[in-house]
């Protein structure tokens, strides 16, 4: 049995990994995290390392075994986080045959699904530079505007109670760090907030360098260095840019993106 199941969705560079190592960091008791698992399958099979080197599975207690839990002999937790990437919503839709099955997971008195949103011209930006490549620009662009429109509530695709978390707001905010702590049921204590988790060689343009010091990196300002990338302006279509106004208030016109190097 687990008291609290959240699902955390996002795209890879939208500070997904920081928002976790984040909640990690403040839930009490016994928890477990499972990192980047396939939609419709185990999390404890199909959890895949954030890096070489790491664990795909990352429990608090020491007598976590992950292949008893794959095999279903489930240990109780009081947090079990697991996260999904760059997918579209409808794979993880309960109404679309997406089950949440019990007897993969165990039963949960809390389930909370977490969708991560980061502004798309810093997000592309930071994937650029990290070379992700495993979807295409144009498909990484769809699946934000879908991830956009969830936030935005104009679809509904995710669990009854949901959690929409701005990556920008939660950056640079720390009453908003507060106010989500406060509905994840977190003991809030926000020092995991200036950490840079190592998941895929850390920040896109600082790596780790700056862990502990989160604050210096400039993440509001990633989309500059590729202002006069065709590749890069390629993915901004009207629909997106008019999501990313909606969701954030702010976006830069086409015309001043290629002007601003």
């Amino acid at each position: 049995m687990n008291d609290t199941e959240i699902r955390v969705v996002g795209m890879s560079r939208s500070g997904n990994h920081a928002i976790i190592g984040w909640i990690l960091a403040q839930a009490r008791g016994r928890t477990c995290f499972l990192n980047c698992a396939e939609p419709g399958t185990n999390p404890f099979v199909s959890a895949r390392p954030p890096s070489d080197g790491e664990p795909a599975h990352r429990a608090s207690y020491p007598e976590f075994d992950a292949d008893r839990e794959a095999a279903g002999e489930l240990s109780a937790k009081d947090y079990l986080v697991h996260s999904y990437e760059d997918v579209f919503l409808r794979s993880l839709d309960d109404r679309r045959g997406a089950r949440r099955d019990d007897a993969l997971l165990g039963a949960s008195r809390r389930r909370i699904d977490v969708l991560v949103l980061r502004d798309p011209f810093n997000l592309f930006a930071s994937r650029l530079a990290a070379r992700i490549g495993h979807v295409s620009l144009r498909t990484a662009g769809r699946i934000w505007c879908q991830h956009a429109r969830e936030y935005l509530g104009l679809r509904r695709h995710l669990g009854r109670e949901r959690v929409m978390v701005s990556y920008n707001d939660w950056a640079s905010s720390r009453e908003y760090r507060a106010r989500l702590a406060q509905r994840l049921g977190l003991a809030f204590d926000d020092a995991a907030s200036e950490a840079v988790p190592a998941a895929g060689g850390g920040s896109s343009f600082d790596g780790t360098a700056l862990t502990g010091r989160a604050h210096e990196m400039r993440v509001f300002d990633r989309w500059r260095l590729y202002a006069d990338d065709a590749f890069y302006l390629s993915v901004f279509t009207a629909p997106l840019v008019e999501l990313a106004e909606s969701a954030f208030g702010w976006a830069p016109s086409l015309g001043a993106l290629a002007e601003a190097a």
